[in-house]
């Protein structure tokens, strides 16, 4: 695990995915993106989880939630079965953008349901480890939900992680609970948490956790991708028009939704998920206290 990446001139590489959807992927990689670039430090963002066909318009959930504010560079999620019967390297081909974005570092890549295995096949076909050997670290980011699918998926996708590290080195493993869903209480004596824990030990793994938001309009904000940086710039009084509700629901929403984003922000920053360089002009406190 590299944590001094930040402050040996090496920008390190986020891929954050999942083996299955809506355990808080997107919403975790909003987070990241929204620390950088609030510290003037911005990453390339890339996501790969579009239906992938050539001239195809459909977006990212990231690309729509950082519409206006981001540009997010879309993969797609695989070369299609006409591309391969069209052109045989097509396959080999198809993730060499997204291999020299983790070359040069300094990138987020929001990786969609079930796309890292397809990646990982990439790496071993073209031997990309010895590519790699000179790289920034690339750090793989599993979020999971209150379910025991959940923990079992996290738990293999750091077994094929390090199967296949001689091929796609992975330098660092964080786990965030995300407890939007729900709490881990009831799952802390199961197979499947004490299974994951153990990986979390063998391999020096990382834990977040994810705090619930509160506010009365989560569910408005996840629905309408509406970013964490636009929330953050609005007063509580607008929350009255852009909701639909009373100035004193509008206080308690704004309210509990800047509480969870300057905690969630301050358990990113105590995992070390993203630099703390106290000669930064605006630092992550200024950004999440005062927009």
């Amino acid at each position: 695990m590299d944590t001094l990446a930040f402050t040996t001139g090496q920008k390190p590489s986020f891929i954050v995915g999942t083996r299955t959807g809506g355990q808080g992927k997107t919403l975790i990689s909003q987070v990241i993106q929204y620390i950088f670039q609030g510290r003037g430090q911005p990453l390339r963002v890339m996501a790969a989880d579009t239906a992938g066909d050539e001239g195809s318009a459909t977006k990212s959930k990231l690309a729509r939630f950082l519409e206006g504010e981001e540009s997010v560079e879309e993969l797609g999620i695989g070369v299609s079965l006409t591309s391969i019967r069209s052109d045989e390297s097509a396959g080999l081909q198809y993730w060499e953008r997204l291999g020299q974005a983790l070359e040069q570092g300094n990138v987020l890549v929001d990786v969609g349901a079930n796309v890292l295995p397809s990646i990982w096949n990439w790496a071993l076909e073209i031997d990309a480890g010895r590519v790699f050997e000179t790289a920034p670290p690339i750090w793989l980011i599993i979020p999971v939900t209150a379910q025991a699918q959940s923990l079992v998926d996290a738990a293999d996708l750091i077994r094929l992680a390090e199967a296949n590290r001689k091929f796609l080195p992975i330098a660092r493993y964080v786990v965030v609970f995300n407890e939007n869903e729900g709490k881990f209480d009831s799952l802390s004596e199961t197979s499947e948490y004490r299974d994951l824990m153990k990986f979390v030990t063998d391999h020096n793994v990382t834990v977040v956790k994810l705090g619930r938001c509160k506010s009365s309009v989560w569910q408005k904000i996840q629905g309408n991708c509406i970013s964490l940086k636009a929330m953050k710039e609005l007063d509580f009084r607008d929350y009255t028009t852009k909701f639909g509700i009373s100035s004193f629901m509008a206080s308690a929403a704004e309210k509990d939704f800047s509480g969870w984003l300057t905690e969630t922000v301050s358990a990113f920053r105590e995992a070390k998920l993203v630099p703390d360089d106290l000669a930064v002009a605006k630092t992550v406190d200024e950004y999440s206290l005062n927009g």
